[in-house]
C-alpha cells in the first residue's frame, strides 16, 4: 500500500519523523521540494539527529553503505583526480550464491570541488594525495597534509571548508617541502552538542654545530564547529620525556567519543653518527636492539577531555600491516605479521582497565583469495565484512561465509585508495534552517 502526499500531511509530526526518517538521504533532499514544511523538517537539526540513529541501527538498516576514495583518469584534463565513490550494499547482494563473484552494481560518484583548496601534488606521479582522515555520523573529514581541513557529507553532497589556522601556517613554514599535519581526526563530544577537529603537527627542529638534531614535540590544535575557531591545546602524553610520540598516518577512527591513530615513539635528539665504526661498536648488539625495540604506539584522544593517550600495540609485537576498524561498537585492529597478510588478527580493545585499556584477540581470519593489503573492515552481530585490494582489484570478503565479491570501484594507483564503512545521514555542514548553528547532539552509541 502506498502513502500518498495527502495522506502523510494529515499525519501527526512525530509520526512523519518515524516514516521520514527510515527513507535514504537522496529521497529526502527531493522531498524538500513538496512543501514548506517538510523542507523545515528535513533541514531541522533533530530530524537530522533522529535519521543518523535510524541509519546507524542495525536492525532496521537493509543495506551496508561503503565509501572509497579512489583516482581516475580524465581523458579530457590528462590528468588523475580524486572521486569520492559511495556503493550500496544489500545483504543479497554479498552472499549470494551466484557463479559470477563480480557485484553488477554502479557506485554514485562524487568530486570535491576545486573551490575547497585541496591541494598536495607528489613530484614523481602528479597525484593531489588528499586523505579521508575520519568519519563520523556521516561527516567525512577530509585533509591535505598541508594546511586545508574540509568537512563533506557526500550523501548530501555539502562541503565545509574550514579557516586555516596559525598554527597550521606556521607549521607549513617550518617545513615548506614536506607535510605539516601529522595527523588530523574527527569525532562527536557525547557529553555536549559539538563536533570537534583535532590535529597533530610536526614542529620545529633544531641543529647545533655539530649537526646534532633537537627535535621539538608535537603541537596540536582543536576546532569547534560551535565556537568556530582553532586554538591551540597541550600535546600531553605525546611529549614523553627524552621521546616524543608522532602518528604514523593522518587517518583515524572515531569510536565512543574517542579518536585512535597508529603511531610511533621517537627520539628528542639524534646525534652525529660516527665517521668510523668499531668492532666495539658492532658487538654492543645496536643493530638487534633497533629490530626488536618496541617503537609502535596507538595514540588516542579523548574528545571531551581534550587529552591524548598512549598505548601499546598487542602483545608489543612488530606487525607488517595493520589497519582500524569497529568490532561490535568497539575499536578494533586487524594485524598482519608477513607481508602477504593471508593471516589477519583481529584484536578488540577493552576499556575497563582505564586509559591503557587491554587487547581482546578474538580470532583470525584466512582469506579464501590472496589479499594485497587491507582497506576496512567492520564486525556486527549480523555480519563481518572485510574490504581489501586484490593485486589489481577490490574485493569484500565475508569472514562468516567466507564468500568473495568483487567491488566495481576500480582506478588507477589503488595503493592510494581508501574505504570506510559510512553511515548515511542528512546532518549538514553549513548549519540549519531552524537557527542552529551546530552539528546536533546525535544519539550516544551503546
Amino acid at each position: 500500500m502506498s502513502l500518498r502526499v495527502g495522506d502523510l500531511s494529515k499525519l501527526s509530526q512525530e509520526m512523519k519523523v518515524q516514516i521520514l526518517s527510515r527513507l535514504p538521504p537522496k529521497s529526502l533532499m527531493r522531498f524538500k521540494c513538496v512543501h514548506r514544511s517538510w523542507h523545515a523538517l528535513i533541514s531541522s537539526s533533530n530530524f537530522a539527529a533522529k535519521h543518523v540513529s535510524v541509519s546507524k541501527d542495525n536492525k532496521l538498516s537493509s543495506s551496508t553503505t561503503i565509501l572509497f576514495k579512489r583516482y581516475v583518469f580524465d581523458v579530457n584534463t590528462e590528468r588523475r583526480d580524486m572521486v569520492l565513490s559511495l556503493l550500496d550494499l544489500c545483504p543479497d547482494d554479498i552472499n549470494s550464491a551466484d557463479d559470477d563473484d563480480h557485484l553488477n552494481l554502479s557506485p554514485e560518484d562524487l568530486r570535491v570541488p576545486l573551490s575547497m583548496g585541496l591541494r598536495r601534488r607528489d613530484i614523481w606521479t602528479g597525484i593531489e594525495y588528499v586523505d579521508l582522515a575520519c568519519h563520523c555520523n556521516g561527516i567525512i573529514c577530509i585533509t591535505d597534509y598541508r594546511k586545508r581541513v574540509v568537512l563533506c557529507n557526500p550523501a548530501i553532497k555539502e562541503f565545509n571548508r574550514l579557516p586555516v589556522s596559525c598554527l597550521a601556517l606556521y607549521a607549513a613554514e617550518i617545513k615548506p617541502q614536506g607535510s605539516s599535519t601529522a595527523a588530523v581526526g574527527f569525532g562527536c563530544n557525547i557529553n555536549c552538542e559539538d563536533y570537534k577537529v583535532v590535529r597533530v603537527l610536526y614542529s620545529q627542529r633544531e641543529f647545533n654545530e655539530k649537526n646534532d638534531i633537537k627535535i621539538h614535540p608535537p603541537r596540536a590544535e582543536v576546532y569547534s564547529l560551535a565556537t568556530k575557531y582553532w586554538r591551540e591545546i597541550k600535546a600531553g602524553a605525546l611529549d614523553n620525556g627524552s621521546k616524543n610520540v608522532w602518528p604514523d598516518s593522518t587517518v583515524s577512527i572515531y569510536c565512543k567519543g574517542n579518536l585512535y591513530w597508529r603511531g610511533h615513539e621517537d627520539e628528542k635528539e639524534y646525534f652525529e653518527v660516527p665517521l668510523s665504526y668499531t668492532d666495539e661498536d658492532a658487538n654492543s648488539g645496536g643493530e638487534e636492539t633497533f629490530f626488536y625495540e618496541d617503537k609502535e604506539r596507538i595514540i588516542s584522544f579523548d574528545i571531551d577531555s581534550e587529552t591524548f593517550h598512549v598505548m601499546r600495540f598487542p602483545n608489543g609485537y612488530y606487525y607488517y600491516h595493520k589497519v582500524f576498524g569497529l568490532w561490535r561498537d568497539s575499536v578494533a585492529v586487524g594485524l598482519s605479521w608477513c607481508a602477504d597478510y593471508q593471516c589477519v588478527h583481529i584484536f578488540v580493545l577493552n576499556n575497563k582497565g582505564g586509559d591503557e585499556g587491554s587487547w581482546i584477540n578474538c580470532f583470525a581470519i584466512e582469506p579464501v583469495v590472496y589479499i594485497e593489503f587491507q582497506l576496512a573492515f567492520v564486525g556486527t552481530s549480523g555480519q563481518s565484512i572485510l574490504v581489501a585490494v586484490n593485486k589489481c582489484a577490490m574485493v569484500l570478503y565475508d569472514y562468516i561465509t567466507k564468500r568473495v565479491k568483487y567491488l566495481p570501484v576500480n582506478g588507477v594507483s589503488l595503493w592510494n585508495s581508501q574505504a570506510l564503512f559510512y553511515v548515511n545521514s542528512v546532518v549538514s555542514v553549513n548549519g540549519y534552517s531552524d537557527g542552529s548553528d551546530r552539528i546536533p547532539k546525535l544519539v550516544q552509541e551503546a
